[in-house]
C-alpha cells in the first residue's frame, strides 16, 4: 500500500508541475494525497491539457467510490452527473461494458 502511495504522489506532483509553476497544490486539484480523484477545478485544468472522455456516471454508493479509489491509478472526476476519464484504455472499457459494468469487471 505504501508503494501504491508514493506512486500516486508521483504522478499528482508531476500534474502539478504540468499544470503551473508551483502555485499550486496538491489540495487544490486532488480530493487527497491517498487517491488520484480530482476536484471539479482539477479536472477543468486537465481537460484544457489532455484528452479526456465523458460517461454517465455509475451509482455513489460507498462501495462504488472504493471500488474507484482501489481501481484508478490516473486522474479522475466523477459527481452525481458526469464520469470524466483521462485514460484511452479506462475510457474504452467504460465505453464497451457501460461505467458500472466496467467498474464492477464484466
Amino acid at each position: 500500500m505504501e508503494k501504491k502511495s508514493q506512486e500516486i504522489a508521483r504522478i499528482q506532483s508531476k500534474i502539478i508541475t504540468l499544470l503551473c509553476d508551483g502555485s499550486l497544490k496538491p489540495s487544490d486539484i486532488f480530493y487527497n494525497h491517498t487517491t488520484m480523484r480530482l476536484k471539479l477545478s482539477g479536472a477543468r485544468a486537465l481537460q484544457k491539457e489532455y484528452e479526456n472522455w465523458e460517461f454517465e456516471p455509475p451509482s455513489m454508493s460507498a462501495g462504488n467510490m472504493i471500488n474507484f479509489m482501489r481501481k484508478m491509478t490516473f486522474p479522475y472526476y466523477i459527481d452525481k452527473k458526469r464520469l470524466i476519464l483521462f485514460t484511452e484504455v479506462d475510457a474504452m472499457f467504460a465505453k464497451l461494458a457501460g461505467a458500472q459494468g466496467w467498474l464492477d469487471g464484466k
